[in-house]
């Protein structure tokens, strides 16, 4: 995967860096509030970022990684949520 960090070479770096709509509002957040506790090099290997799958189902995916890494964070200390 060839990622220069320039607008439309990735959707995490589209969403996360450049504040642009790739999937929907709510996926879009999901996947800000993901990277608020993954480095953007282990989102990468999360989803098929190029091929996901319908989006209702998608959604669904990302609350639940969204979830664990905030249930995480919290049985660690690691954030205040």
């Amino acid at each position: 995967m060839i990622v220069n960090g320039k607008p439309g070479d990735h959707s995490i770096n589209d969403i996360c860096d450049y504040n642009l709509s790739r999937f929907s509002a709510k996926a879009d957040a999901l996947i800000r509030d993901i990277h608020q506790y993954l480095p953007r090099e282990r989102m990468w290997n999360l989803f098929d970022w190029f091929n996901p799958p319908p989006l209702s189902e998608f959604e669904r995916e990302l609350e639940l990684k969204r979830d664990e890494l905030r249930r995480e964070a919290k049985e660690h200390g690691w954030e205040n949520k």
